[in-house]
């Protein structure tokens, strides 16, 4: 089967090849190859953990919440929370314990390596299994939309982590928002897919501005670099306290969101 749906697979993975490729030579002193290939498989493996999870999430979901409530929950939580909150495990706890991760920059490459390791493997599952029946119309669409959102979410939580760590002030601050940003960006993308109070053309606005602000933030960034000014001294060490504080902040601030949402509508 594999064999005989490799076309449909290639041109599932390759968007995610792509821009990881062209995020990687950004990078005026580049990462190691190996790093990179690691982080990336690790984005792969983050649809292990989900498949054990997400059962009992679904199940939990379809008990307590319906309409606005239940899309809110399946967007914020079910999808970008969870997701989010693995890829950000693999770059804290992976990639910022190595010696090369030594600037900004480099949250960018592995922040956007875990994503794409993730959204390439997704992105396999939607276009053999979505319509029954393997679709290139599906790999297509999903090449300008998912994939570049689920790069733009590794490339503000990367950014956000290296701030926490690089910078001597607003540490916690920073992780939480490494956290916050992206699953805000991931979840109203998918909420304006599902819900009827928004209009699902939001998410090509939600794209577009923040590819607009990526590039600019690689501007920077290489700017940066090209006059040598770099970080190399880390002030935050990212714990597992503070990991799971920070997450247990952005889980309490969106079911909390989550809340509002079956108040109001």
């Amino acid at each position: 089967m594999l064999i005989s749906n490799f076309w449909h697979i290639f041109a599932a993975v390759l968007p995610a090849l792509v821009i990881l490729f062209y995020v990687y030579k950004q990078d005026q002193f580049p990462e190691p190859k190996k790093i990179v290939f690691k982080t990336f498989i690790f984005g792969c493996s983050i649809t292990i953990f989900l498949n054990l999870i997400l059962t009992d999430v679904d199940n939990f979901a379809e008990k307590f919440f319906s309409g606005e409530t239940f899309y809110f929950f399946d967007s914020f939580i079910r999808a970008a929370f969870l997701e989010e909150i693995s890829k950000m495990a693999i770059i804290i706890f992976f990639c910022t314990r190595k010696d090369e991760f030594d600037e900004p920059m480099d949250g960018l490459v592995y922040g956007v390596a875990a994503s794409l390791g993730f959204a390439a493997y997704e992105n396999i599952d939607y276009v053999l299994y979505v319509l029954k029946e393997p679709s290139f119309e599906v790999a297509t669409i999903r090449a300008y939309t998912a994939v570049p959102l689920h790069a733009i979410c590794g490339i503000m939580m990367g950014f956000l982590i290296t701030q926490s760590i690089f910078e001597k002030e607003n540490n916690y601050l920073n992780l939480v928002l490494a956290l916050f940003i992206p699953v805000g960006i991931h979840g109203l993308y998918n909420y304006s897919l599902s819900s009827s109070v928004i209009s699902s053309y939001f998410s090509y606005i939600i794209i577009l501005v923040f590819i607009i602000r990526a590039f600019i933030l690689f501007k920077t960034l290489k700017r940066k670099q090209s006059k040598s000014i770099i970080f190399n001294k880390k002030y935050y060490t990212i714990s597992i306290n503070n990991f799971v504080n920070a997450a247990t902040t952005v889980l309490i601030v969106f079911l909390g969101l989550n809340y509002l949402i079956n108040v109001i509508l």
